[in-house]
């Protein structure tokens, strides 16, 4: 039974870490271009719809209910998410069985590779599964954990909502610092419906889930650098893993977060939502120097408003993670929109900066709101 019980746990993390993004993903890839519909940006698009509805309904427990409020959050969560898997199913079958058209939900990516860029990839994965076993096996524990994941704890075993202070065991009244980042209240809901300890998936699972995600928005990175040299792919994220690895010159880099901080929403606002952040708009830049190139701006609209959406999405993620993300995003974000305004001339930018910064907005009113009002 203890093995039965394991491999349970087990075929649940993989569901809801991996499986459910993955269908949500199926669910809304129309919104990308033809030409970006793999797996990985697909997972990408999905994991962020996932984690931005359950950023919504775990807000609104958190500040709307009393008592129990994660057992509310977790059940509306599992409402929402099961009317997106199922629609997401319902979407593959069409497309499939219906249209006989498999491009519409995954974009072919069977291209034939040199043997010098074989061994290259082979390298990066030998890399990857290295750090995804250190990152298990010589898990770092860090003085944050005492509240970070403590918080996690506190959800899937007491029901509540930030409002345990984690240092004393005390009731407390809404730490507005640390409540509206909402990614400990996520791993608590992995934990919950697992069954697995929220101390257990913090350092030993969403590492395995956000390491190779990273890396996956650095290939996104990369293609768009060398997309006129694909084959210098591998040997750039070769080069991205080993600056993750030797990167620990100091307590605050980047990379020391990256791998022995994995699960602390400053670690994957920094590795994760930033470089997000600069993919998407390389991919802007892109298709105006498409547009440039062809003298037209005839670009289909979905290829036009796809980049934005991603982006607004990005910018919910960044505040799920860390309230200093939505403050950081929104420069990033301001930064690279005056220069793709200079380079594109079109004032579509402006209206699309100002569109996707709305959830930043909203987060920081609703983030005063709270802070004024002493709740």
């Amino acid at each position: 039974m203890g093995l039965i019980h394991i491999v349970g746990e087990v075929i649940k993390l993989i569901f809801w870490m991996l499986s459910a993004p993955m269908i949500i993903g199926m669910l809304f890839n129309f919104l990308l271009p033809k030409n970006k519909r793999s797996i990985g940006v697909t997972f990408l698009l999905g994991f962020l719809v996932y984690l931005a509805v359950f950023e919504v309904i775990a807000i609104y427990c958190m500040t709307t209910i009393m008592y129990s409020a994660f057992a509310y959050c977790v059940k509306y969560f599992l409402i929402a998410a099961w009317i997106m898997i199922l629609f997401g199913i319902g979407r593959v079958c069409y497309c499939i069985f219906v249209k006989k058209d498999r491009s519409i939900v995954l974009k072919s990516v069977a291209e034939k590779k040199a043997t010098e860029t074989k061994i290259y990839w082979l390298i990066f994965c030998v890399l990857l599964v290295f750090q995804l076993v250190m990152s298990v096996v010589m898990a770092s524990f860090d003085g944050d954990d005492a509240y970070y994941v403590v918080e996690s704890l506190l959800a899937q075993q007491a029901d509540v909502m930030n409002t345990i202070l984690p240092y004393t065991g005390n009731s407390t009244s809404l730490d507005i610092r640390h409540a509206l980042a909402v990614i400990t209240m996520w791993i608590a809901f992995i934990a919950k419906v697992s069954g697995v300890h929220a101390t257990i998936v913090s350092h030993s699972v969403i590492p395995l889930l956000f390491i190779p995600l990273v890396y996956l928005v650095y290939a996104e990175i990369g293609k768009m650098l060398f997309k006129e040299k694909k084959e210098m792919l591998p040997v750039f994220m070769i080069i991205v893993s080993f600056l993750m690895m030797f990167g620990n010159v100091s307590h605050y880099t980047p990379a020391t977060f990256f791998l022995m901080r994995t699960w602390q929403g400053k670690a994957l606002v920094g590795n994760l939502v930033f470089p997000m952040i600069f993919w998407i708009f390389l991919e802007m830049y892109n298709l105006v120097e498409i547009e440039k190139k062809s003298n037209s701006t005839s670009s289909s609209r979905i290829n036009r408003i796809s980049p934005w959406i991603m982006l607004a999405l990005v910018n919910m993620l960044s505040g799920m993670c860390s309230a200093m993300g939505v403050i950081f995003g929104s420069g990033i974000i301001a930064l690279l929109s005056l220069l793709l305004l200079i380079f594109s001339r079109s004032w579509k930018v402006i209206v699309g900066t100002v569109l996707c910064l709305v959830p930043n907005l909203v987060y920081l009113a609703l983030y005063f709101s709270i802070w004024t009002s002493g709740m």
